[in-house]
């Protein structure tokens, strides 16, 4: 049995047209504090604080105290697409402290149109029995219809821009995402894996007969949502193995190395191309 610390949500994709991101990051957005209805009720009343960081375009990036207010401002400015936006929520009134950022960010890695959404948290919900199903629907609902690079939903703490699985194979991010029709980025608990790498998988019944995972799920895009336990508790070594030993085909080749303070990163540090 495990004790989470943090859980990070992140998704890579590409959004060239305006109207789209705007609609992908207010899903984000919205979605991400309606996962944390109690922390926002909270926030919302006074009894915990948060913050919006804004980095608007030719501007520099500021934060500022949240209000009702301007959270619906902000959520209307998402049609003049600013180059990032996080709203962070703290709750101190429980032990241990409960926290949140809900993050957007455009031209992620200096490329137009390319985008990361991200959430870390630690609060009592993500012990709940019904988590997994919740973090299912919520990447299914924010991003079911559009073609990714990568999603995930990771329980080891590391919330680079760099997957677990990249900086044990000392891959540049960037380099990560271009090749991600190639090779999938990383893989945890819960892995959003693109369309042209589930089929190399043999798709949805490729994935199930794997038997490494309690939910395969098959998007509006193609792309499919592999959800390894049917709890964070349950995500031990063991199912970090089967999960690997599945997604083997489509890993990069090489011998991955354990990254000098990040020990706990959740990879198997054997070649892929072993079982390949």
């Amino acid at each position: 049995m495990r004790g989470i610390s943090l859980v990070h949500v992140e998704v890579n994709c590409a959004l060239p047209d305006d109207v789209d991101f705007a609609a992908v990051a207010r899903s984000w957005l919205e979605g991400g504090v309606a996962f944390f209805p109690e922390l926002f009720a909270r926030l919302g009343s006074g009894a915990a604080s948060g913050a919006f960081v804004d980095q608007p375009r030719g501007a520099r990036m500021a934060q500022r105290k949240f209000s009702q207010c301007g959270w619906e401002q902000r959520l209307n400015a998402l049609a003049a697409r600013p180059l990032g936006l996080t709203l962070a929520m703290v709750d101190e009134s429980d032990e241990p402290v409960g926290s949140v950022e809900i993050t957007v960010i455009d031209e992620h890695g200096g490329v137009p149109g390319r985008v990361r959404l991200t959430i870390n948290a630690r609060t009592p919900e993500l012990l709940a029995v019904d988590a997994g199903e919740r973090w299912m629907s919520f990447l299914e609902d924010c991003v079911g219809h559009l073609s990714v690079d990568y999603g995930q939903v990771i329980l080891d703490g590391n919330i680079n821009h760099a997957t677990s699985l990249d900086m044990a194979l000392h891959r540049d991010f960037i380099t990560s995402i271009d090749e991600s029709s190639k090779f999938l980025r990383g893989y945890g608990w819960i892995t959003l894996c693109p369309a042209v790498l589930a089929e190399r998988l043999g798709g949805v019944a490729g994935l199930e007969a794997s038997e490494a995972f309690v939910a395969v799920r098959r998007l509006e895009s193609g792309d499919v949502l592999l959800q390894a336990t049917a709890t964070a508790e349950e995500f031990d070594e063991d199912a970090l193995c089967l999960v690997w030993i599945a997604l083997a085909p489509v890993i990069k080749p090489g011998k991955p190395e354990v990254s000098p303070g990040y020990e706990h990163n959740e990879v198997i540090l054997e070649d892929a191309a072993s079982l390949q």
